[in-house]
């Protein structure tokens, strides 16, 4: 692999591309969103238990007053389940958000245009769950709009970008849908009887949302998380500037919006009306409409495709020859040639946008010279097309221009190797065929256009797959660097979690925090939180949390008894992964053995728990180190952010995105965005065949893109952008 920019190259980093990726999502950063998460979550579990009787009573009110059976006993399932179970029905609620969240964290959320092919009817029940969540989100967010701008502000402010309102992870739309969640998995609730506790909850939330709200944002304001705001304040994401630091490329930049069609050729007829025919017609040679007697534009242009064109009483006129090393406007040659006395003031301004559209191809420097000859070799061709089929000015997928913008795609797909020059020799064929069979049909137009767009499309998925295989190993290397920083936050955040609320022996407490969650780093950085290990891991350690705890039924005691040889058979695995001191080992299995006993015999006196002196136990931690498997360090030695259009031109890159970097010595390459970090903005790329990379942060790419040292290629239409500029250039004529 290259490593091209040492400054801040990684290589040492899939998904759809989504865009969770703003500032760097730091160790401190998330144990702040987590310490948000949990205010959240358990203020709101602690309003509705305080509210939990008053529910009820509402429940069975509205029940009395219910006329109809059906709807009595939808109000008596929901009463009966929030009597019964309030306590699991507000657990599976805090599960379902911390989920929620953490979906959120890891940057699966993004979204994303929709697909309008999978759009369907929603059914009544979808429908009626959809205007309940609406309806409550929307009660919530009245009653706590101050506190929420602030919120969001601050939100955006740690995540480096601000958040659409029902896409804010604090915010009242994703709290309403986790509850929802939770309701929902309580399988005693009628589907009816979850949107009736939905909205119960809602209720009692509207009221305790505001102070919930004002705790969090107070939490963060004495973390230096932004000062206090006033109502109302709010900073915005700033548009993408229309202007500077794109090139155009292997299609153009659109500078100016296309004209419709009519107005273009309006426009046309203006200028032949007013004499304006544009600056090809510079040095006296005008179009005198009729000067060469039995002579047709159109008939001279396909005898000068074919070489030189004998004119009566001037001699002969042949074009220039074209080289590949010397681009040349023929079109202006022959602008100046007797040639056009044949002309009618309309086809003279014809020629002369024909002649400029070249112009802006020839100016384009995304486009390589060596292709530029080759379209450079169509210019009669497409003269003479436009002249016979005047919709070319008008038509956006008009054969000629597909033609001439599949040449322009090619552009990035033409390295200097033999893979390179075969693709350029592939263009060659397709042009030759058309100048030596193009006479008045189109249709040699079409098949060049379908066949050139067939080569772009077939390039462009070997490219994406040969980079999905080839980046692969640096996407997993980057992303366990990255992984590799959040893992004690999202190890321990996790042992909490489960010890919440639990009663748990010190032992097994100590335990978990202080051995089990390095064994859970480890698997979080060797393989994320969908690794199998991870979760096995994080399963073993809520058994063994319900296992020590007292079974006060013969149902629980069984099941203590079917799963006791599997959890521990993982607990030593985990143990011994962690190279813990045998006699730790030991001693935590044989505190294991009297625990599980007191956990079947609850009413029988305990049995004491070995120890180890404290001055030995100090000795053993010493010994207990566990390697985390080696990962590359991110260099966040990178330029200082500066968030300005370029920043957001370097955020607005999607996967698949070419990129012209430009080096000290005067040459330049091609570059393919292949993917994008979700938590460091590490950018990764690959060359014109998907093969080599190399990375980059935001900031350092932004920053080349403000010196000039990168240029974003946007693969727009070259016909439709040259003539956007044409149809500026013109009216400028006509207004002067």
């Amino acid at each position: 692999m290259e490593h091209e920019m040492p400054d801040n190259s990684v290589v040492v980093n899939l998904n759809q591309f989504e865009r969770a990726r703003r500032t760097q999502l730091t160790a401190e950063t998330l144990a702040l969103l987590h310490a948000c998460r949990d205010q959240l979550i358990e203020g709101a579990a602690r309003g509705l238990t305080r509210h939990t009787e008053a529910m009820e009573n509402a429940l069975l009110a509205m029940a009395e007053r219910s006329p109809l059976l059906n709807e009595r006993n939808t109000y008596y399932n929901a009463q009966s389940v929030l009597n019964k179970q309030a306590n699991e029905l507000l657990s599976a609620c805090k599960d379902a958000y911390c989920k929620s969240f953490d979906v959120f964290i890891q940057g699966r959320d993004k979204s994303a245009s929709p697909d309008l092919s999978e759009l369907s009817l929603l059914g009544d029940q979808d429908f009626e769950i959809a205007l309940t969540v609406d309806k409550a989100t929307a009660r919530m967010r009245y009653n706590c709009a101050e506190e929420l701008v602030a919120l969001e502000a601050r939100i955006a402010r740690l995540i480096g970008r601000e958040l659409p309102e029902n896409d804010n992870p604090l915010g009242p739309r994703k709290l309403c849908e986790a509850l929802l969640d939770g309701i929902s998995r309580n399988p005693l609730l009628e589907p009816r009887a979850r949107l009736l506790l939905l909205n119960q909850f809602d209720l009692v939330l509207t009221t305790e949302l505001a102070a919930i709200y004002q705790g969090i944002n107070r939490h963060l304001v004495d973390r230096g998380v932004l000062p206090d705001l006033k109502a109302g304040t709010r900073n915005r994401v700033r548009g993408t500037p229309a202007g500077g630091g794109t090139a155009s490329p292997v299609a153009g930049t659109a500078s100016a919006a296309p004209a419709p069609a009519n107005d273009m050729l309006r426009l046309f007829e203006q200028l032949a009306g007013s004499g304006g025919a544009g600056g090809g017609m510079a040095g006296g040679v005008g179009p005198a409409g009729g000067g060469l007697a039995g002579f047709s534009l159109v008939d001279s242009l396909g005898k000068l495709q074919n070489g030189p064109l004998t004119l009566p009483g001037v001699g002969s006129f042949e074009l220039p020859m074209l080289e590949a090393a010397n681009i040349q406007n023929v079109l202006r040659a022959l602008q100046q040639s007797p040639v056009m006395r044949a002309a009618s003031p309309l086809d003279a301004v014809l020629v002369d946008a024909v002649a400029m559209l070249f112009d802006v191809v020839f100016d384009e420097a995304a486009i390589p010279d060596r292709l530029k000859a080759q379209i450079a070799r169509l210019q009669i061709p497409v003269l003479k097309a436009a002249m016979l089929d005047r919709e070319f000015f008008s038509q956006t997928r008009h054969p000629v221009r597909r033609m001439l913008d599949a040449i322009a795609r090619l552009s990035v797909h033409l390295p200097d190797t033999d893979a390179g020059t075969a693709r350029l020799d592939a263009v060659a064929a397709v042009v030759s065929r058309v100048i030596d069979t193009f006479d008045n049909d189109l249709a040699v137009f079409i098949n060049a256009a379908d066949e050139l767009e067939a080569m772009c499309a077939e390039l462009d998925d070997a490219v994406e797959t040969t980079a999905e295989t080839s980046l692969q190993p640096d996407i997993e290397q980057i992303r366990q660097a990255e992984r590799a920083e959040l893992a004690p936050v999202v190890a321990h955040d996790l042992v909490n979690r489960t010890l919440q609320d639990q009663d748990v022996p010190d032992t097994v407490r100590e335990f978990l925090r202080r051995d089990w969650a390095r064994l859970l780093g480890t698997d979080y950085i060797r393989e994320g939180e969908q690794g199998a290990h991870f979760n096995s891991h994080v399963e073993t350690m809520r058994e063994l949390v319900w296992s020590v705890q007292s079974k006060a039924d013969m149902d629980a005691r069984l099941m203590l008894v079917r799963i006791l040889p599997g959890l521990l058979k993982r607990l030593r695995e985990g143990v011994a992964e962690l190279e813990l001191p045998q006699k730790l080992s030991e001693n935590f299995f044989a505190t294991l053995v009297i625990l599980h006993a007191n956990a079947v015999r609850p009413n029988a006196q305990p049995v004491p728990l070995p120890e180890i002196p404290a001055a030995e136990m100090a000795a053993l931690l010493a010994e207990s180190v566990v390697e985390t498997p080696a990962a590359p360090v991110i260099d966040t030695a990178a330029e200082p952010a500066v968030e300005d259009e370029f920043t957001e031109r370097a955020h607005a890159l999607n996967k698949g995105d070419w990129v012209e970097f430009h080096y000290e010595d005067g040459t330049f390459r091609w570059a393919r965005l292949g993917w994008v970090s979700h938590v460091r903005n590490t950018y990764l790329f690959s060359d014109q065949d998907g093969m080599n990379s190399f990375s980059i942060g935001l900031n350092r790419l932004a920053d080349k893109l403000r010196r000039g040292e990168a240029v974003i290629v946007e693969r727009k239409s070259i016909t439709e952008s040259a003539f956007g500029k044409l149809m500026k250039m013109f009216r400028q004529k006509l207004g002067s």
